[in-house]
């Protein structure tokens, strides 16, 4: 039996009401709780899991966010309401690993799991008391360590986003204002990005190059990609087609976002049809 202690009996008669009701939600039944005066005697004899589970997941209810702000506001100093929000909301993403697909939050340990961890190793000590204070304070040094990573990794992340879209809008005032060089660019995506005149021929690496090396100049942005972005931005076609079985790479985002409406998606095997049909028709001239 562990007993977790508070200042007045309101306090401790609502904790108790949230934390039965938290219980009910995760499907447990709170008959592992009981309460006196200013203090709730938890059964951990017959009930550690179901306990741990309750309390952690109130416990992260009632810091995470207020935490993950703190650190934001008056550990990395951004003020402004709206760029906490956004940082904040990244940090949660990361912290659900709802964005496995970023490295430096691929291998970080859960929130969750040194929350339960700590509530574990309190409540299997003999017969001790405590207050809620005592152990945010006391014992979840891990933990808020750990959430002080995922605001790092955030600030990190938001950098980049904004980063990334200052050249978003960079490639697309470019794009929106220069003269079309070409027709039509058909850009063929099966693993590997092909590129293809109007008349479905393979650009030579040497256009290819010569292409990226205008659109250095056209962007006056030095970090374009010479293999698709560069020179398509260099070809400047007055219609983008793109021929694609899976959507989910960065570089075909990137064309969406900077051609927008000139940027038509066709499956890939169109392609292979259209090439042909267009190459039997020239041969039959």
């Amino acid at each position: 039996m562990a007993e977790l202690i508070f200042a007045d009996h309101e306090e401790c008669n609502q904790l108790q009401k949230e934390l039965k009701q938290m219980a009910r939600s995760l499907n447990i039944k709170p008959s592992f709780l009981e309460s006196e005066s200013r203090s709730l005697l938890l059964n951990t004899k017959e009930h550690l899991d179901s306990i741990v589970q309750v309390l952690a997941c109130y416990t992260r209810k009632k810091l995470e966010e207020s935490r993950i702000l703190f650190f934001i506001e008056h550990f990395f100093y951004f003020t402004d309401k709206q760029e906490q929000a956004e940082i904040a909301a990244i940090a949660k993403e990361f912290i659900e690993q709802e964005r496995e697909e970023v490295p430096a939050v691929k291998d970080l340990d859960t929130c969750d799991y040194h929350v339960k961890e700590a509530w574990r190793k309190i409540l299997t000590e003999e017969g001790l008391s405590f207050t809620f204070e005592s152990f945010v304070q006391f014992r979840l040094r891990e933990y808020l360590d750990l959430l002080q990573i995922y605001v790092e990794c955030a600030i990190d992340e938001y950098k980049l986003e904004l980063e990334y879209q200052s050249f978003i809008d960079q490639l697309r005032k470019c794009a929106a204002n220069q003269p079309f060089l070409t027709a039509e660019v058909h850009v063929a995506f099966d693993g590997k990005f092909k590129l293809y005149d109007e008349e479905y021929r393979l650009y030579s690496e040497k256009m290819l190059q010569l292409m990226h090396e205008r659109a250095l100049v056209l962007t006056k942005e030095f970090n374009l990609d010479e293999k698709v972005l560069g020179p398509i931005m260099g070809l400047a076609p007055e219609v983008l087609y793109l021929y694609l079985e899976e959507e989910n790479h960065g570089m075909i985002h990137t064309l969406q976002n900077v051609f927008q409406e000139r940027l038509i998606k066709r499956p890939l095997q169109l392609f292979y049809g259209s090439r042909n049909k267009f190459i039997e028709k020239m041969d039959g001239r």
